[in-house]
């Protein structure tokens, strides 16, 4: 049973890659993100993770590379957590969202770290809270619910019961 999701933000990207910022690859991690994904797995260090699932895209891959070998994990790409898509609607990332949590709930793993990105976050919260959680106060670059490598914890205390809190923002 899950007790501990991380929803992690990818490290800040490139600004100048020449592709698309939603459409795969996308861009690479930037020197900061770099250094956002190392600051990141020294938080992570004590929370006793026991999975990592990463977007597909270069920028959360990267940030996921960095985590891994600092936590001594497997990273699994997940098509689920990829960037909201330029012909999607917010339902449908939602939708694929409610899918893998359902799966992940159903899963062994009891502390998992999800490397996604602001749209995906934004749903799964929105999701675990059933719409109840304000995320008002917590609106980012790019109108995304947490900064570039930030973490939201989200604590399941039973069935019905969940505490989420930012407990992350690289400075």
């Amino acid at each position: 049973m899950l007790t501990d999701l991380y929803l992690i933000r990818h490290g800040q990207p490139t600004h100048h890659w020449g592709s698309s910022y939603n459409v795969v690859p996308g861009p690479d991690l930037s020197d900061r993100g770099q250094a956002e994904a190392a600051a990141a797995a020294i938080f992570l260090a004590d929370k006793a993770l026991t999975q990592l699932l990463v977007s597909p895209f270069a920028r959360a891959a990267q940030t996921a590379a960095v985590l891994a070998a600092q936590l001594g994990l497997t990273a699994t790409l997940t098509p689920a957590l990829r960037e909201h898509g330029p012909d999607e609607r917010f339902a449908q990332v939602r939708e694929r969202l409610a899918e893998l949590l359902i799966a992940l709930d159903d899963a062994p793993h009891c502390r998992v770290a999800l490397v996604t990105h602001g749209s995906p976050i934004r749903a799964a919260l929105l999701e675990l809270s059933q719409d109840k959680l304000d995320l008002s106060q917590h609106v980012y670059e790019g109108g995304n619910a947490a900064p570039t490598c930030g973490i939201w914890h989200v604590e399941f205390s039973d069935a019905h019961t969940r505490r989420f809190a930012l407990v992350f923002k690289p400075s």
